[in-house]
């Protein structure tokens, strides 16, 4: 009888360190699955050509690149800078914010926090958040972000924008501001 209790206990105990092998290298499993390798850089200056000429450089004083497999992506919780170049490579544009993600698979970047867009026109765009869609090199928000825009003659209010990757074809959507006609219209006869 005490044989058989032992028997019985020792594959109790048996089972249970089994049970608890597999339950363990499920987690390690699942852990490593999740698991995302995260590099940290300071002072970053990044470059994008084309055709060997820089059309975008960024600039940032700190950016984390979290090495995923599923949505790699750059976080600029420091904020970033960015220049946009003409083919000439003269500055025609600037934009800056304070937070910025971009997802490399998507090819897209999200700036957040006090976006600022100054260009070569003396424009600029305030807004809080912004959209720069890589690959069709625009530059959007949604129709329910607030905008402003600057020019020499006056502001304009609205929601939502859309413009190239220069600043130089740009229309707010939903404009609520106050526009003087005549820059519009130009000198209509009466």
């Amino acid at each position: 009888m005490k044989l058989t209790i032992n028997i019985i206990a020792f594959l109790f105990l048996l089972t249970s360190f089994a049970a608890c092998e597999n339950d363990m290298a499920e987690i390690k499993r699942v852990i490593n699955e999740e698991e995302v390798a995260i590099e940290r850089a300071k002072d970053v200056e990044m470059l994008y050509s084309d055709s060997a000429m820089v059309k975008v450089r960024i600039k940032a004083s700190e950016m984390l690149n979290y090495l995923d497999k599923k949505e790699p992506r750059r976080e600029f919780q420091k904020g970033l800078n960015v220049d946009v170049f003409n083919e000439r490579q003269q500055i025609i544009s600037r934009l800056s914010a304070k937070y910025a993600i971009q997802y490399e698979k998507q090819d897209k970047v999200i700036l957040q926090d006090s976006v600022r867009v100054k260009t070569e026109n003396q424009e600029e765009l305030k807004t809080e958040e912004l959209i720069w869609n890589e690959k069709e090199e625009r530059v959007y928000c949604e129709k329910n972000t607030f905008v402003t825009m600057s020019t020499p003659k006056e502001t304009i209010q609205g929601y939502g924008f859309d413009s190239n990757l220069e600043f130089t074809k740009w229309k707010i959507l939903n404009v609520t501001g106050v526009i003087d006609a005549k820059d519009i219209m130009g000198n209509v006869p009466k």
